[in-house]
């Protein structure tokens, strides 16, 4: 069971993915600003990084689905507990349920700080707290769901350079 915990871990995919994409963003903004005949493999490369972190996130999240989803019912104990190990040994799980102190929680938390600053900690916790605790959703996941905001967020981004760039490369 050992090669299959680092299989389905989420945040080594989330942070490669998180690495991808900051690198194709800054490829897409160098290339911006001064563009020329010798940065087509700098596109090239940019594009393979901006694929490269798109596949990332979605094993990502697949793996966050298979970590924190519902289980079967036909699932064993063992499983249970290689689960729960799992999510607390990596820290997965907010440990908190009250506003301030998850607050603190996550402002702190090492993991968040690699990806983002501490405003846009408070800007995800903020989006997503209310509807987080709604439906079938469970508040300890709001660290997993934070960590996609910002992957996606940064997505979307790094996909509107490209096209800013391919739009300036049509026009010329």
């Amino acid at each position: 069971m050992i090669s299959k915990d680092t299989e389905k871990l989420v945040y080594p995919k989330a942070l490669k993915c998180f690495k991808s994409l900051k690198e194709a963003l800054q490829l897409f903004n160098d290339i911006l600003d001064q563009d020329s005949p010798q940065n087509q493999p700098v596109f090239y490369r940019a594009r393979k990084s901006l694929r490269e972190g798109e596949d990332f996130f979605k094993q990502a999240v697949k793996n966050a689905k298979r970590l924190l989803g519902p289980l079967p019912e036909y699932v064993t104990d063992d499983y249970h507990k290689w689960r729960e190990r799992l999510l607390n040994e990596y820290n997965m799980l907010a440990k908190t349920q009250e506003r301030g102190k998850l607050d603190k929680e996550l402002l702190e938390d090492e993991f968040l700080n690699k990806l983002m600053d501490k405003d846009e900690i408070k800007k995800f916790l903020d989006l997503n707290y209310d509807s987080q605790k709604q439906g079938k959703r469970k508040l300890p996941n709001i660290k997993i769901r934070i960590v996609f905001d910002k992957l996606s967020e940064l997505i979307r981004e790094t996909k509107e350079k490209q096209k800013e760039l391919l739009e300036q490369r049509q026009n010329q």
